[in-house]
């Protein structure tokens, strides 16, 4: 009996030798930065960084394969965290949001045939190029909706989908599914934009919405920071001017929303807001002829006034 329990033990002993010493030996070394990266990273999963999920995005950055200011939801302050657990500076990024470039909603461009099939916009854009009558428009379908896990974007009540720019992270989930490329990525604090996508003739355009942009470079005229690529006006964000308020009531189509004069849902949906902004863009409209017609009788006085003098000067060298 004393044997057995000394043999037993004597195995028991060296199994406890052998398993200090196999894991001393196997040991895998925790990445402390790793870990502390683990620690801070938000939670969402969303891929928004390029990698699978957040513990890939940590990863990456222990392994000096990802930028730090990668995360759309972490933004700033995750970066800038990011940043002193490796030991570097990190340069402030500016914030970017998702915005829906289209305006022609159910009244402005209405169907030209009734989808009855799944709630998707990539399927109802695969027959016959969606049912509404602009093929560039936003079907209001919802497969952004669909994808966005911060709850930022909604259906409105005239067709369309709107992002929220205070719930948007900028994970760009949404941009890679919209089937029409509506949806673009801007700086958050950007006031104005055009609000089309479609980058046909004038005549084309009309046809198919009401407010579609038509490529007339009135708003050009408004502001430098306004471009007009392929007959379609595009808003450089990058251009290092503010665009002036006049921008969107020169706009004869009404494609240009600027957020510091109304919030996109009253501009787009509420009547009111509408005639308001309407009156607004005509009387700003009728100022401006009556300002170019004194400007050029000004203009042409001036010229007469020369003329008279010039002449008036001839008759005196004849005399002499």
């Amino acid at each position: 009996m004393v044997t057995a329990l000394s043999v037993l033990c004597g195995v028991g002993l060296v199994m406890a030798v052998l398993l200090a010493v196999g894991r001393k030996a196997f040991a895998v070394e925790v990445d402390k930065k790793l870990e502390l990266l683990m620690k801070i990273m938000p939670g969402a999963n969303c891929g928004g960084c390029g990698f699978p999920g957040c513990s890939g995005y940590a990863r990456a950055l222990a392994d000096g394969k990802a930028e730090p200011t990668a995360c759309p939801p972490g933004g700033p302050t995750l970066a800038e965290e990011i940043g002193k657990i490796l030991g570097i500076e990190v340069e402030a990024s500016e914030p970017m949001v998702a915005l829906v470039s289209c305006a022609g909603g159910n009244d402005a461009s209405p169907k030209r045939s009734q989808y009855s099939g799944i709630e998707d916009c990539k399927a109802a854009h695969a027959i016959a190029g969606g049912p509404k009558s602009c093929v560039y428009g936003c079907m209001g379908l919802g497969s952004c909706i669909h994808v966005c896990s911060f709850g930022a974007i909604y259906k409105t009540a005239n067709g369309l989908v709107r992002v929220d720019p205070e719930k948007c992270t900028g994970c760009k989930k949404c941009v890679e599914t919209c089937p029409r490329n509506i949806i673009k990525m801007v700086p958050k604090k950007a006031d104005v934009h055009v609000l089309c996508n479609n980058p046909q003739k004038a005549k084309e355009v009309k046809a198919v919405c009401s407010v579609g942009c038509t490529g007339c470079k009135l708003c050009v005229k408004q502001s430098k920071a306004i471009e007009v690529t392929d007959a379609l006006a595009v808003v450089n964000y990058r251009a290092d001017t503010k665009i002036s308020d006049t921008a969107a009531l020169a706009c004869p189509q009404n494609a240009i929303f600027d957020s510091r004069q109304y919030s996109i849902t009253d501009w787009l949906e509420n009547p009111a807001t509408k005639e308001a902004f309407k009156k607004r863009a005509a009387d700003w409209k009728a100022e401006e002829k009556k300002r170019k017609a004194e400007a050029k009788a000004k203009a042409g006085a001036k010229k007469d006034a020369a003329e008279k003098k010039e002449a008036a000067n001839g008759d005196k060298e004849g005399d002499a």
